[in-house]
């Protein structure tokens, strides 16, 4: 792989570099539009495109038309790996459907005969200049066609200041791996990567198709990760396969101001042979999403929100440190407005980056042969969380309080799901998106929110299955009379779940108003479980000790801390599953505090509860 700048490229065709938008080093905005098509692909031995390929060039044409039409012209127009057919490219051209100054349209094309760009430089004539590097790194032997990435922008000749269109295309570098070797054998790669943009005033811009990531290795990224927008679109039925994710973790690691938008096709793809047979059902996830560090990204509630409601889902990647704006897994076009990469020569008090917030979603109306905004409910995303509510309360067991709670917002379901699972503390803002359990993606970044139930890895499923089982049983217990122990008495008359930012500890409201905090630690046979769970609770609950009013000895120390703690804490319960049934614990004999995996090695206060605790070691 050789990474070229678009400047060096064009200057050898007597052309200017363009000015793009989206790439100014400024605090003004810019725009994306997404195109996450549906998925049924046709693969032969000497081409890969769209099975349907009529009404994947009608949805194209109307997808290009959208961009250029829109009152504003979106900054970047950008379409996954294989996606775009030629002709409907070839036919918006020569209708005047092209981007304007300024803007850029980075589409994933139908592979391309080898030497293939020699009729279609023909075709366009003088309404278009097309460029290529036809290099290879070896001799060609099986090899029957290309994988083309297509630059669209306008530019101007350095000659004559006269404008030009650019179609600039650069080919797949690096054979994606399958069972048969699909690429491998009929697939020509390429050797030049295009890199827009220069420092310090420019954002870069590059673009890596599908497993040209493989190519794309350290020193690379060492040289190219400051002030890049990477975009990475992708045919991939496995994008968090831990070769095509490992880029990631190399290209975050340098903590730079880097962006990287991953642009797959919609879930569920299906395949043929070039029979029209041999129907292959991928069952793959979508994957599609915007990954970003800014320390000022937007994470209110109402950011996240508004997101939401046009199926961009906000997670955390915590080995990677940074957000990754999940998309909704379906066929779909997303319009987004972003705050720059980074910011050159801008006041501290200007440069909030905030990143990426979605304005509009798009969906194909087959009546209308067009793609148009949501027209009913069932067109918006569907996160799929009330589906699941539905299923957990569909045998008389009421959860209405919790589908009030979401329309307030998800985050405030994935706040009060984590405490009824103890999953909560001891650190104060443990409630901040980015730090609830439920929001942070592991290193095999599956999406384990509760209000989003589109991610069906087990792991997913396992998690969202076991918060919506704590939380009905606590449900159950509220409808079958359960005696709720002193310290939480109001419950007794009834409850509802609830979270509030003024007291994000607490869980439940009952009807008299008080607030309390219920904790449902599952099946337990090891009471040593509850007890850290116990202290825990109580550690957060309480909060930090006051200051003494004098100089204390260890001793008193310890016995203050035991006091503050145990006392501190009120309005909780911890209930829990035997065989025999639910059962409430008490905690009432000395206990010590170990490590929390959210404390530092430090934070380890030892108090003991036995002097201040009424209630004896056990179940009720």
């Amino acid at each position: 792989m050789e990474i070229v700048p678009v400047e060096q490229k064009l200057k050898c065709e007597g052309l200017e570099s363009p000015r793009l938008n989206a790439l100014q080093a400024d605090d003004t905005l810019y725009t994306v539009l997404a195109h996450q098509p549906p998925g049924r692909i046709r693969i032969a031995p000497d081409s890969i495109g769209n099975a349907d390929s009529a009404e994947a060039k009608q949805r194209t044409v109307a997808f290009l038309q959208l961009a250029a039409t829109a009152e504003s012209q979106p900054d970047v127009v950008v379409s996954p790996e294989y996606s775009v057919p030629w002709e409907a490219l070839l036919n918006s051209i020569e209708q005047g459907v092209v981007p304007e100054e300024g803007k850029l349209w980075v589409l994933g094309c139908e592979s391309l005969p080898i030497r293939g760009l020699d009729a279609i430089r023909q075709r366009l004539g003088e309404l278009a200049v097309v460029l290529d590097d036809d290099v290879y790194p070896g001799a060609l032997t099986t090899q029957k066609y290309r994988n083309p990435l297509v630059y669209v922008f306008a530019t101007k000749c350095s000659a004559d200041r006269s404008e030009r269109l650019v179609l600039l295309v650069q080919y797949k570098t690096e054979p994606s791996g399958d069972p048969e070797n699909t690429e491998a054998t009929g697939m020509l790669p390429g050797i030049c990567i295009y890199a827009f943009g220069t420092l310090p005033s420019e954002v870069r811009l590059i673009t890596l198709v599908c497993s040209d990531v493989f190519g794309f290795r350290r020193e690379l990224i060492d040289q190219y990760y400051k002030g890049l927008f990477l975009l990475h679109v992708q045919l991939n039925n496995s994008p968090r396969h831990l070769l095509y994710k490992k880029y990631r973790q190399e290209l975050f690691a340098a903590a730079g101001e880097t962006e990287l938008l991953c642009l797959n096709w919609a879930e569920n793809v299906i395949s043929i042979d070039q029979y029209g047979a041999n129907e292959q059902r991928w069952g793959n996830i979508c994957g599609s999403a915007w990954y970003l560090s800014s320390p000022e990204t937007d994470l209110s509630d109402d950011a996240i929100l508004e997101n939401h409601r046009h199926g961009i889902y906000y997670t955390r990647h915590e080995p990677i440190r940074t957000h990754a704006l999940q998309f909704h897994y379906r066929p779909r076009v997303f319009f987004l407005q972003s705050t720059k990469v980074f910011h050159h020569a801008i006041p501290k008090p200007r440069s909030m980056r905030t990143g990426p917030k979605a304005l509009k979603t798009f969906v194909w109306a087959q009546d209308q042969n067009k793609w148009v905004e949501p027209r009913t409910p069932g067109e918006s995303p569907a996160d799929g969380f009330c589906e699941q509510l539905e299923k957990c309360s569909d045998d008389g067991i009421p959860l209405d309080d919790l589908r009030d709670l979401y329309l307030t917002g998800p985050i405030a379901v994935e706040r009060t799901m984590a405490i009824t699972a103890g999953q909560f503390g001891v650190i104060v803002d443990w409630h901040a998106p980015a730090r609830i359990d439920s929001m942070r993606l592991c290193e095999q970044e599956v999406v384990r929110r509760v209000t989003i139930t589109q991610d069906p890895a087990p792991e997913a499923v396992k998690f969202r299955d076991d918060r919506f089982a704590l939380t009905r049983a606590i449900a159950e217990l509220r409808v079958g009379g359960y005696h709720w122990p002193s310290s939480v008495e109001a419950l007794r008359k009834g409850f509802k779940f609830c979270w509030y930012a003024e007291r994000p500890n607490r869980n439940v409201v009952a009807d008299d108003g008080t607030l309390a905090t219920i904790v449902h630690a599952g099946l337990v046979s090891d009471h040593t479980a509850l007890d850290r769970l116990d202290q825990k609770v109580r550690k957060t609950l309480a909060g930090p000790p006051p200051e003494p009013e004098r100089v204390l000895s260890q001793d008193q120390e310890k016995q203050f801390l035991d006091q503050h703690y145990a006392t501190g804490a009120q309005r909780f319960c911890i209930v829990y599953m035997t065989a025999t049934g639910t059962k409430t614990y008490l905690s009432g004999r000395g206990t010590s505090f170990t490590t929390l995996d959210s404390q530092s090695a430090v934070d380890i206060g030892v108090p003991s509860f036995t002097r201040f605790a009424e209630n004896t070691l056990g179940e009720q």
